[in-house]
């Protein structure tokens, strides 16, 4: 991190209750008093000026020798260090990690505040609504009775379309674009190269061609939603899209027409979902999965990094299916083992038959 102002470590703790709604319970323990924190750093060579936590207890060696002027980190990891004492300033929290996602958040909103304004190469319709408090960068374009919200950002060359609508403290990096009639809430991130509400993959076979399905739904997307790079959230057929609150979706991510995502899921990379495919709330989507189209995935599943989906169970909480990676010889050697499966499973039947027959025939001696 870049060098900020110094910031007092009791005002931190308490901005981290804020932004934790009051969620994440911590305590501020030591000589604290007059303790002022410029940013956040690494265990191993945290300054004095600097707030390092200890999430993971493989780490709990580093923290005595710690140069940091405040160290986060468990009850029970503190007791181990230092015992009943507390010979210097650290936060108490049984989630050290949730902390310093949330102190990350403050110092952040405290060094990124921006000017409000359209820039005058900006496109804005005369029948948009801009809040006064919104920020419009050079070179984007907001369409016809479009809404953005109060401290909405919208970034360079960024397209907000007809009848659109940004939520109040919503971040478009450049270069995003949402089209026509789409809702985004509040408190979003969308990260450059995103699409939102482009056309379904909607068509008719007749008579040997494709027959174009207008899209006529759209996308809604709930707030505290983050979308990453170049990732693309088709608009419904009829019905909409829908993303819910919370949920954290990574880059190159396909999401198709009338897909409905529940609330706080994790999707990693490259995963892609077909159309009409519904996940329930905290599902997590590892990394190149891809969700076959017209399925229900419950509440609290996870499916494994390159697993395809085709069916769900009931009763299943985890997915995992890929093939490892292996040396090309042995590979090649697994795979004529796997065409000849059919084979061997008719051999081993006709086997299991004829020692059945046998063991029938050696009974009746």
């Amino acid at each position: 991190m870049t060098q900020r102002t110094a910031y007092p470590i009791v005002a931190l703790v308490e901005a981290v209750r804020r932004q934790s709604a009051g969620r994440l319970a911590q305590e501020l323990v030591g000589p604290f008093e007059g303790v002022c924190v410029r940013s956040i750093g690494a265990l191993s060579h945290a300054k004095p000026d600097e707030v390092a936590f200890l999430a993971n207890s493989k780490y709990i060696g580093e923290v005595k020798d710690c140069q940091a002027g405040v160290v986060v980190l468990r009850q029970e990891d503190k007791e181990k260090i230092y015992g009943e004492e507390c010979p210097r300033a650290m936060v108490i929290t049984p989630d050290p990690y949730a902390w310093f996602a949330f102190a990350l958040q403050v110092v952040e909103k405290l060094e990124s505040k921006f000017a409000s304004g359209i820039h005058p190469h900006a496109s804005v319709a005369i029948t948009a609504k801009v809040d006064p408090t919104a920020r419009v960068d050079a070179g984007a374009v907001i369409e016809d009775h479009a809404v953005i919200g109060a401290r909405a950002w919208i970034g360079a060359n960024c397209v907000v379309g007809l009848g659109s609508v940004i939520g109040e403290d919503t971040r478009l990096h450049p270069n995003v674009t949402v089209d026509h009639h789409c809702t985004i809430g509040a408190r979003c991130i969308l990260q450059s190269g995103c699409v939102i509400g482009g056309d379904g993959f909607g068509f008719a076979p007749f008579n040997g061609e494709w027959v174009k399905i207008p899209q006529i739904g759209s996308v809604r997307i709930e707030d505290d939603v983050e979308i990453g790079a170049n990732t693309a959230v088709d608009r419904g057929a009829l019905d909409d899209t829908v993303i819910g609150k919370g949920t954290k979706i990574d880059n190159l991510i396909q999401i198709a027409h009338n897909c409905r995502i529940g609330e706080h899921c994790v999707m990693a990379g490259a995963a892609s979902m077909a159309g009409s495919t519904t996940l329930g709330d905290h599902v997590t989507v590892g990394g190149a999965a891809n969700i076959n189209g017209h399925i229900t995935i419950p509440s609290g599943v996870t499916v494994g990094p390159a697993t395809t989906v085709v069916s769900f169970p009931d009763d299943v909480k985890l997915m995992m299916g890929f093939f490892p990676a292996m040396p090309n010889r042995d590979f090649e050697r697994s795979a004529v083992l796997i065409k000849q499966l059919p084979q061997m499973r008719k051999r081993l039947r006709a086997l299991e038959e004829a020692l059945a027959k046998l063991d029938n025939s050696n009974e009746g001696k």
